[in-house]
This record gives C-alpha cells, sequence and structure tokens, in this order.
C-alpha cells in the first residue's frame, strides 16, 4: 500500500508541474488527436472529485464516532483519490479548452479555479499526516470546498450561460405575444434559447458565434452571418441542421436535444420572409409563410392562460392520479392551480369513454387537445359539458361540424383549433358568437377566402385564421407504410396504407420515382412471387406530396434441401449460424448482434445451396443485408455464384459488382439481386465478400468494411 502510495503521490506531482507549464506555455501548444480524446473526458473526471470532496467532508464529521487509526487510513486513501483525480479533471479541461470556443474571461477563471483546486487537494494530501500542521490541513480543506463551489459556477456558467443557476427566478415576467413582441422574440428566439444559446452565448461562443445578443447575432461569426436573407437553402444555419449527426459540423451536437420539424420550418420561414428582427406579427402580409407558420405553432400548442385566480374548487390528487394514463395526461396549468390540462394521444388507442371519464373534473378542465383523434360531432355533447374550458384543439379529428351547436353553452371559451377537419363554414355560427372567443383556426378546411372574409366581417372580435402554408414540413404528408411486415408468402396480398383519409397512394416497382403524373395508383393490394423493392408516394389535394417511400418486400421462394455456411462468420455476430439464413426472421440494421445477423470482414460469406440430388431451375438468388454506413457496413464489393452437381464440381456462372455508396445513405435492409441465365443445377454455392478497404470519404477510410447477411432467397 505504502509504494502505491508513493507511486499516486509522484504521479500527481508530476502533474502539478505539467499544469503550471500549461498555464504559462498554452497558446504554444499543438494538441495531438490523442490529447483530443482525452480532453473530451473532462466532463466525465470532473464528476470524481466532487463526490471524493463531500464523501471526506462527511467523513471527517464523523471520525469522532469511528476508529480513528481506520479512519485515518481512510481518509489518506479518500485524499490521494481526490488528488488524482481533481489533478486529471484539470489537466483533462485544459486539453479540452484548446478546442472549443469559450469566453475567454469565464474560461480564464474556470481553468484558474481548476488548477488552484488540484493544487489545494495536493496539499491537503501532503499536510494529512502532519501533526502539527492539522490548523492548516483543515483551512486547507474549507478552502478547497470554497474554491469546489466557485470552479463548479464557472464551469456551469461555460456549458449552460450566464445565470444558469438563478434563471428560472431572475425571469421577466412579461408575458410575450403576438401581438406586443417581434415575431424573433415571439417565435424564433425561444427556439433558438432551447436548442442553440448553451453553446453559442457570452461565455461560450462556438465558431465565434453569440446568439444571446441580437446585435452580436448580426455581426455573425467567424464565418459571418448564418444565414442569408430570403435563402434558407443557402443559409449555414440550416444546412448545419440537416448534416448527420455524425458530423462535427451538424447543430445541434451528437447528445444535445435537437430540432424538431416545426421548429426547423419555424426558422426557415422567418429566413425566407427577409430574417427581420423588429417586425410583429400584424405587420406581415396575410399570405407570408411566417404569419402562417406562427398561427400553426399557436394551433398546434394552445397556450395555457395568463397565471388567473380561478374560483372554482381543485380537483383530488387521487382523482387526477387515476385519470393519467399512457394515452391521456391531466396536468394542472401551473404550480397550485386548480386548472386543468387534458392531453390525448396515440389516435388508435382513443376510446369515447375515455372523454367520458373526465366528467369527474368538469369543472376544472380549462385545455383539452384532441388532436388528431377520432372524435366524432356526436362527442361534442360530453365536451359541452366542460364550463370553464377556454381551450379546445379538434385538429384533425372526424367531426363535421353539425355538433358544434352543442359548444353554444361554453362562454367561457377563447380558442378553438378546427383544423384539418370536414366542416364548413355554415357550422361556424354555433359558436362564433361566444363572447370570450377571440381565435378559431380553419386551415385546411372547406371554408373559402369568400366565406372567411363574410365571416370576418360578420364576427370582427373573433380572429378566423385560414392561412394556407407554403412551408413543405407543415403540409407535406407523411409516407405511406407497408402493412406487411417480415417476409411474406409468394402471391400474399401485399397493403400499403396511410393514416390520414381521402389520400392517394401511387407507387413503382421498377425503380423510378412515383410522382401525380407517372406510376400506379394503389387500389388494391399488390401480389409477388419474388422479393421486389416498392417505391411508394401520397398524395392530396391542397398538401404537399410525401417523400418517396421506399421499402424492400422480401418473398419467400425455393425451398432448398439444404442451406449450410461454407465460412464461419465473425464470432461476434454469428447469429444463429446456418439457421439464420433461412428462419424468415429480418435482421434490424442498428442492432447488428440481433441474433437474425451474419457478420462478415475478415473472410467472405461463403453459403452452399443443396438440392439433394434433385434439379432446379434458378432465375435469381437475393441477397438480404444490412447497410449502415457509420458502422461500416456496406453492400458486398463483390458477389460470384458458382453452380454444378455438387459441392466439388461447381463452375462459376455470375459474378457482379454491387454499386457502393458515394456517401452517408440511410440505413437499412436491403435487397442485392443477382440474376442468372435460367439453368437446372443440384447445388449453388454464393460468395459475398466484404469491401477490402472503405472509401476516402468515410471516417474509417482505409479499414476492412462488413458485409452483414440476414437470409437468402432462390427464385
Amino acid at each position: 500500500m505504502e509504494r502505491l502510495s508513493r507511486v499516486v503521490l509522484n504521479l500527481i506531482f508530476c502533474i502539478q508541474v505539467f499544469l503550471l507549464f500549461l498555464l504559462f506555455a498554452e497558446n504554444r501548444i499543438d494538441l495531438p488527436a490523442w490529447l483530443q480524446v482525452a480532453g473530451r473526458m473532462h466532463p466525465l473526471v470532473l464528476h470524481l472529485p466532487i463526490g471524493a470532496i463531500v464523501f471526506l467532508v462527511v467523513l471527517m464529521l464523523v471520525q469522532k464516532d469511528n476508529d480513528k487509526v481506520v479512519t485515518h487510513h481512510v481518509i489518506h486513501i479518500g485524499l490521494l483519490l481526490t488528488s488524482l483525480s481533481a489533478s486529471a479533471a484539470a489537466l483533462f479541461g485544459f486539453f479540452l479548452s484548446l478546442q472549443s470556443d469559450y469566453g475567454p474571461e469565464v474560461l480564464a477563471r474556470h481553468k484558474i479555479s481548476g488548477v488552484l483546486l488540484s493544487f489545494l487537494c495536493y496539499a491537503a494530501l501532503l499536510l494529512h499526516n502532519a501533526a502539527k500542521k492539522k490548523s492548516i490541513f483543515f483551512g486547507i480543506g474549507i478552502l478547497s470546498c470554497l474554491v469546489l463551489v466557485f470552479t463548479g459556477h464557472t464551469g456551469a456558467v461555460l456549458t449552460h450561460g450566464d445565470n444558469f443557476l438563478l434563471a428560472p427566478i431572475s425571469k421577466s415576467k412579461i408575458v410575450l405575444t403576438a401581438d406586443n413582441a417581434s415575431v424573433y422574440k415571439y417565435a424564433v428566439e425561444p427556439i433558438l434559447e432551447r436548442k442553440c444559446f448553451t453553446c453559442h452565448n457570452e461565455s461560450k461562443a462556438k465558431g465565434g458565434l453569440i446568439m444571446t445578443s441580437v446585435d452580436k447575432f448580426k455581426a455573425g461569426g467567424e464565418n459571418g452571418k448564418p444565414w442569408v436573407e430570403g435563402d434558407p437553402s443557402a443559409s449555414r444555419m440550416i444546412k448545419a441542421f440537416y448534416l448527420p449527426l455524425s458530423e462535427e459540423a451538424h447543430m445541434p451536437p451528437d447528445g444535445k436535444p435537437q430540432l424538431t420539424r416545426i421548429e426547423i420550418a419555424a426558422l426557415k420561414a422567418w429566413i425566407k420572409s427577409g430574417a427581420d428582427f423588429e417586425k410583429k406579427l400584424s405587420q406581415f402580409d396575410d399570405g407570408d409563410s411566417l404569419k402562417s407558420m406562427v398561427a400553426a405553432i399557436v394551433a398546434a400548442q394552445p397556450p395555457p392562460p395568463v397565471e388567473e385566480q380561478y374560483t372554482f374548487e381543485a380537483a383530488s390528487e387521487y382523482v387526477v392520479k387515476n385519470l393519467n394514463t399512457p394515452f391521456r395526461t391531466v396536468l394542472p396549468l401551473y404550480q397550485n392551480s386548480p386548472a386543468l390540462q387534458v392531453d390525448f394521444f396515440v389516435r388508435k388507442s382513443f376510446e369515447k369513454k375515455a372523454l367520458d371519464e373526465l366528467s369527474v373534473i368538469k369543472d376544472q378542465l380549462v385545455v383539452l387537445n384532441l388532436s388528431k383523434m377520432p372524435v366524432e360531432d356526436k362527442d361534442l355533447s360530453t365536451i359541452k359539458l366542460f364550463v370553464n374550458l377556454e381551450y379546445l384543439n379538434l385538429n384533425f379529428s372526424a367531426i363535421k361540424g353539425d355538433g358544434l351547436a352543442e359548444l353554444g353553452g361554453l362562454k367561457n371559451l377563447k380558442s378553438i383549433a378546427l383544423a384539418g377537419t370536414a366542416i364548413g363554414a355554415g357550422s361556424l355560427g354555433y359558436i362564433l358568437s361566444l363572447p370570450n372567443l377571440r381565435d378559431v383556426f380553419v386551415w385546411s378546411t372547406k371554408i373559402s377566402d369568400t366565406q372567411l372574409d363574410s365571416l370576418s366581417t360578420l364576427y370582427p372580435k373573433v380572429s378566423i385564421i385560414n392561412s394556407q402554408f407554403n412551408d413543405e414540413s407543415i403540409l407535406k404528408l407523411s409516407k405511406p407504410i407497408l402493412d406487411n411486415e417480415g417476409v411474406v408468402q409468394s402471391n400474399a396480398d401485399i397493403r400499403l396504407k396511410h393514416p390520414m383519409p381521402g389520400v392517394a397512394i401511387r407507387y413503382t416497382l421498377d425503380g423510378s420515382e412515383p410522382d401525380t403524373l407517372k406510376g400506379l395508383v394503389y387500389d388494391h393490394p399488390l401480389k409477388f412471387s419474388e422479393t421486389t423493392v416498392i417505391k411508394a408516394r401520397a398524395c392530396k389535394e391542397s398538401w404537399y406530396c410525401s417523400g418517396v417511400y421506399e421499402v424492400t418486400c422480401f418473398v419467400a421462394g425455393l425451398n432448398p434441401t439444404q442451406v449450410e455456411l461454407l465460412t464461419q462468420p465473425d464470432p461476434r455476430y454469428r447469429g444463429q449460424g446456418q439457421a439464420s439464413l433461412v428462419d424468415r426472421r429480418k435482421g434490424v440494421p442498428d442492432v447488428l448482434q440481433e441474433p437474425s445477423w451474419l457478420g462478415y470482414r475478415n473472410e467472405p460469406f461463403v453459403a452452399g445451396i443443396s438440392f439433394a440430388g434433385q434439379t432446379a431451375t434458378v432465375k435469381q438468388i437475393v441477397l438480404s443485408y444490412g447497410k449502415n454506413i457509420g458502422a461500416f457496413c456496406f453492400p458486398p464489393e463483390e458477389v460470384e455464384v458458382w453452380a454444378g452437381e455438387n459441392k466439388n464440381e461447381l463452375r462459376l456462372i455470375k459474378r457482379l459488382k454491387p454499386d457502393q455508396p458515394a456517401g452517408n445513405e440511410p440505413q437499412g435492409v436491403r435487397a442485392l439481386f443477382i440474376p442468372l441465365e435460367p439453368a437446372s443445377y443440384s447445388y449453388y454455392k454464393v460468395v459475398a465478400k466484404p469491401v477490402a478497404k472503405l472509401p476516402a470519404w468515410h471516417n474509417g477510410k482505409g479499414q476492412k468494411g462488413w458485409v452483414f447477411i440476414d437470409e437468402i432467397f432462390v427464385y
């Protein structure tokens, strides 16, 4: 133990000397890659001295109740760990500071305090055994705790920005609305605050870009402004959102909360409209995409009212708790408020009784979100019981409008969202005269512009929002999906579907892209006798067509007498052996240790297909393989098919070099089609060779690739 203690003491001393050197020479250091990796371990290591110091403080406070000799040794070991981990954290922090863009003042405070903490821990370790210097030891211990708090605070400022600790209680109480704030302050800045400010603030200005100040945001960073007014596609900040997560330039970095599709669409609309920081919503033209976007955000997420004092009694905690299910949440609007908000989730799991059950909180229900639920007009007779309801979201529900008459008694209703429903202008008359109604959202309904103008004239106090969105990320349909999963039998019904009613699905089977002018219209189940690639797209009037959905429908083929592995897979990815090739179980491309996969890297995949002495006419062999570029999983570099009457008398009948990816591509399970001249043989051997050297664009360039196979089909 003494020898180990001396080794650790010497190591700590060396680190202390190195830290002093770094303090004075850091500007002349070119950090090698392996030390950059060590620097990125700083967030992991820094928690060790914190926990160790807390442990030692508690131990010293209670040591009088324990064996003094044992306690002395435990404290000594704890000090060794504390000093070593504090020194390592300071050293790794130095390495990290040389790689990132941080505010120089806060970084200097954090850096110096971290080094000082490591020195104090080392001094405490040296003084622990000095009986005459106990007072100095305890003084250094107290100082270490104070420096630890300061170091942690400056680290939090670097990571999360200024005033991170006190922000919840120091924020302004002014409530921003579309009327009193610019569109930037009301809709754009909140997105940047949630997803961008932690890396682009006064303390940590990644790339020299500071977003927390409007003036500095306008000035841009090292590469200039991150946007091009009027052109989102040419704006660097928008491009960064769409880069693969694995790329360093992707923003926000992998591991941080990512922007949602709607958030990106809002930023694109703001840039497209000119990236104005002062313009209010009312100053935008009615057809402007940004104005429509803000309206969409309001409609999709009805805001709770400003904190009000409600006179009705609160529901019991027991009642609220019992109403919460995986598909329905019931929560107070804000802390200690009797008013409740209810949100429903998962359309397929909605049941009418789940709405009826809310009768026990009919007086407390103020916000009700039924967006995309299959609510019908007859269900509105239940909603009319919620007499204090203020915000009602029925977007994309199944109502047609006749039931809106049931809501005529909701005197407190302020906002109702009816977008994407089948309502007509005549139905709105039932609710537009409600005394407190201010907003009605009716985009993507049957209401025409002429009818909208007429209703707006009759009801001037109500804002009827009927804007159509030009941004494809909002009104773009989701892709259709294949209803049949896994491997299907020959000529089984293959079904495509889409969750939205009235959607037309167009598809192709020849590899071309379907659109509204070409491609077959899906109106009945498809039937295939062999594996087929389907490309499909969903379209609907007043909506942008979906992206292309590409899926391989794997169809069971001939049944050989035996399929055997002639080379063994890598021990880490051996699946179920040769049984994996014929068990009709499909692998998952991001779970490569799943038992369906057979993985090959150092030698080719070789499988034998036997028809037990009987000849079989084969015109095509299909390999089902996994593509996961980030995990080095590529298509085979070369495929060979050998055939003959037995495994010892074979000749080459096909050699194929599959196309290789030219860049990052989506992961998935793909089919490699190997067409053959129709011929009859008793035995076939298939060879699939992994990529020998990954291409120069790949981060593993020059290394060997992998081939992962989960099924083999013969037709």
